[in-house]
């Protein structure tokens, strides 16, 4: 016997009522997944900690710049591979002052006024430096000035060979490391052992954990002996 349409039409209901209530059950699965996967992946990313970077990336001494910034980026990306520094990863802010005192200036305030920088390396010029070093050191915040000893400019055919070929790995045209590139990256390794040797005397890397571990330091790195130098307040 023929079911009447009222009957075809109700069942037709009934099944895609059943559909929709499965299709909503798999949706609210779904949806919970994902939040609960977002939630695990936001648990288990590591605290970042900033470093500044400011040079002349433009104008008359880009050179410096250019030179500056593989090993910087060398430096960070080798230790993120090895896991960070005391759970943290870090992030490079670089910044360009162009070689003008008044944009070091505005590029060390901006960096003073972001409490996850944690240390700034900058600016190879002594004019941009002595504009900027005063305002990092009312902040407190850890500054290795660079360009001058024993940060200065140092023969890049004297650099092992293993890290000339790491630099032009980074080069977009397999640059070669200029007269700045080793004492960039030994900068960078010394305030590394700073941050290793601050984190074991403070709860968590911030500039009073640097500026203890900065404090007396020193490393062997390409270039010989690195320090912070002791500023000259004459």
């Amino acid at each position: 016997m023929c079911k009447s349409a009222s009957s075809v039409f109700g069942d037709g209901y009934k099944r895609i009522g059943q559909a929709s209530r499965h299709l909503y059950s798999l949706v609210a699965v779904l949806v919970t997944l994902f939040l609960l996967v977002s939630a695990y992946g936001c648990a288990s990313v590591d605290p970042v900690i900033k470093i500044g970077l400011v040079g002349p990336f433009e104008g008359e001494h880009r050179a410096i710049g250019y030179d500056v910034i593989y090993s910087a980026r060398l430096a960070v990306r080798e230790i993120n591979q090895a896991g960070g520094i005391g759970g943290y990863r870090v992030a490079l802010v670089a910044l360009d002052d162009s070689g003008d005192p008044v944009l070091a200036q505005q590029t060390a305030v901006s960096l003073t006024i972001d409490p996850q920088v944690v240390a700034v390396i900058g600016h190879w010029l002594p004019e941009t430096t002595a504009v900027a070093a005063p305002l990092y050191a009312q902040a407190h915040l850890p500054f290795i000035p660079m360009g001058a000893p024993p940060f200065g400019p140092a023969d890049p055919a004297a650099l092992p060979a293993v890290f000339q070929q790491a630099y032009e790995t980074l080069t977009p045209f397999d640059e070669v490391a200029g007269p700045y590139a080793g004492s960039t990256y030994d900068a960078f390794q010394l305030l590394w052992q700073a941050l290793e040797k601050g984190k074991g005397t403070q709860t968590t890397l911030d500039r009073a954990a640097v500026a203890d571990g900065l404090t007396g330091l020193e490393y062997d790195g390409l270039t010989g002996t690195v320090f912070v130098p002791i500023p000259d307040t004459r």
